[in-house]
């Protein structure tokens, strides 16, 4: 009788368990300016389990800001190289400053935010977010745009969630 108690006790802790990660993830994300990418992104996640807490999902989300950014990142070192090889004398000074300003941020500008999160700075890493973002608006000048319009794209694209990475850090407590 006794087991039988426990094993019911142990599987009831285990389902509220299940279900109040899940309603984390549903309160933080309803909180966002993008609710289906959070919830995407977080339960998509390696990172992601049911007991993940919200500064962990704080964590996931800066993490996928490092992800897309390093991405990006390597997606200009690309256009760069294909400049130079098609064109050596090729006038490509955007996408040189386009490539520092997204190293900045992949090497420093993200790393600091994820900093400010273990300190407990939620403010502080939400703005460090949100001025990767505006840091990579060179990467949107008219030249760079001529080269590759999907870099553009990418840019936007890269903004957006840095905004919906800010979104889950402001709710987070």
């Amino acid at each position: 009788m006794t087991y039988t108690l426990w094993v019911t006790f142990f599987l009831i802790l285990f389902i509220l368990l299940q279900y109040t990660s899940a309603d984390l993830v549903s309160n933080v994300c309803a909180q966002t300016r993008n609710n289906t990418l959070c919830s995407q992104t977080l339960y998509n996640s390696s990172e992601y389990s049911n007991n993940t807490d919200a500064k962990g999902l704080a964590y996931i989300m800066i993490g996928a800001a490092l992800d897309r950014a390093a991405h990006n990142l390597i997606y200009v070192k690309g256009l760069i190289d294909n400049q130079t090889s098609t064109n050596p004398n090729a006038a490509n000074q955007c996408l040189q400053v386009c490539y520092k300003d997204y190293n900045l941020v992949v090497k420093a500008i993200i790393p600091n935010a994820n900093q400010s999160l273990s300190a407990g700075t939620t403010f502080v890493a939400a703005v460090a977010i949100l001025y990767s973002a505006d840091k990579i608006l060179d990467c949107q000048d008219k030249d760079c745009v001529k080269m590759s319009s999907n870099l553009n794209d990418k840019c936007n694209e890269y903004a957006d969630f840095a905004q919906l990475v800010a979104d889950v850090l402001r709710v987070t407590p």
